[in-house]
């Protein structure tokens, strides 16, 4: 014969299916509660990254010799001509560099974010720091810049900035 042991008025191999079924439920549970976080943070950054601004015209400068500044953090020149207006940013980065990619702009809170991805075509990069510079040219600012930054990071401002 066959036999079922019961326990608690069910059957041991019921038993078993309702702790696996209250196992997987908790599964779920912390599963359904991750990709809750997990949205809640993607959303989150989503909202910090600002709106794209359109940029009239990128140009890659160059590095210009060894970093040399005590000082790590980029700056940034805000000037305005008969093109629009104008940011010429100088940062640290690894030397070896020669071209650059995924020019952006982004505006949120009368902060414009500039960032650019310099690399080496052949790949080939020296353990230095570089003093880059690149030329960031907007036909339409937006009205509001007060500050900017480049790539997320806080810059200090050289040229004609607006009060405030």
């Amino acid at each position: 014969g066959f036999f079922i042991a019961t326990v608690s008025g069910f059957s041991t191999e019921r038993r078993g299916l309702i702790q696996a079924l209250a196992l997987l439920r908790r599964s779920l549970a912390v599963t359904l509660a991750t990709l809750a976080t997990v949205a809640s943070i993607v959303a989150y950054a989503a909202s910090r990254s600002g709106e794209p601004v359109k940029i009239s015209s990128f140009e890659f400068l160059g590095c210009s010799g060894d970093w040399n500044d005590k000082e790590v953090s980029p700056e940034i020149w805000r000037m305005g001509s008969a093109n629009g207006m104008t940011y010429l940013v100088r940062h640290p980065a690894t030397c070896g560099a020669n071209v650059a990619r995924g020019e952006k702009a982004t505006f949120r809170d009368g902060v414009l974010d500039l960032s650019y991805e310099p690399y080496s075509k052949d790949d080939i990069y020296a353990a230095c720091m570089c003093e880059f510079w690149a030329k960031f040219t907007f036909q339409k600012e937006p009205a509001a810049v007060s500050s900017a930054t480049f790539d997320g990071q806080r810059a200090r401002l050289k040229g004609a900035w607006p009060e405030g």
